[in-house]
């Protein structure tokens, strides 16, 4: 009877041993064979993104977005142009039959690089800098000066004014305007995140930014800016 206990004791340690070392063997096989299904069901639903995505943008006229970021860079660039600034600003006034005593820019520290960071107030989400000028002439010529600031790129905004009496018929304006810019974004987003088409108000946005009055490029480079101490434009 032992014997016959001992024959059958036998075979069932030999198989209980081979079916612990298997699921030793095979626990870390199955670990990463589900690990690599789930990494393959990641990378199927990431592919399908893309192709979704690549869909879309398909779908765009190349021409018709490159000539939109294009204007959108004319009156709100992507970083700091103060040579195209004070230039405009100087065009205006000449084009107004306006004297142009004092234009400058308070702010030098933060021109000084491209990458600086800048100050924004509360009501702000742009980056901007200030401009200080001062104008003679009629006021007329100036109210006009004025409305130009506003509707010529790039962006700007009169954010203070004092007018004087200079003369007969002539008045001294002492003005400050804001400069905006906006620099590219450090990343394009996650891939996970979905493409937001244009939406109407964006579309509205952008005809408003067509009847901004835009000067050629190469009018701008016969323009001489002062260097003071600093090279204000040295980036």
């Amino acid at each position: 009877m032992v014997k016959k206990s001992k024959s059958f004791l036998f075979p069932g340690l030999i198989l209980v041993l081979v079916i612990l070392v298997s699921l030793f063997w095979l626990r870390p096989k199955v670990a990463t064979i589900i690990k690599a299904n789930r990494e393959l069901a990641a990378s199927k639903k990431t592919l399908a993104e893309l192709t979704r995505k690549v869909t879309i943008l398909e779908g765009l006229s190349q021409p018709e977005l490159s000539e939109k970021v294009d204007l959108v860079l004319k009156v709100l660039p992507s970083e700091k142009d103060v040579p195209r600034n004070l230039f405009v600003l100087k065009r205006l006034a000449l084009n107004n039959e306006l004297m142009v005593n004092e234009l400058s820019i308070p702010e030098v520290g933060e021109i000084a690089s491209s990458s600086a960071e800048t100050k924004k107030t509360k009501d702000e989400i742009l980056s901007s800098l200030n401009v200080k000028l001062t104008l003679v002439g009629s006021r007329e010529k100036i109210i006009n000066f004025l409305q130009q600031v506003e509707s010529t790129a790039p962006l700007m905004r009169v954010s203070s004014l004092a007018i004087s009496q200079k003369g007969e018929g002539l008045d001294e304006a002492m003005i400050e305007v804001r400069t905006y810019f906006l620099f590219f974004p450090k990343t394009i987003g996650k891939l996970e995140q979905p493409i937001i088409p244009v939406t109407s108000q964006e579309e509205k946005v952008f005809g408003e930014l067509t009847s901004f009055k835009l000067f050629e490029a190469n009018e701008s480079t016969s323009f001489a800016l002062p260097v003071g101490k600093e090279d204000l434009f040295a980036y």
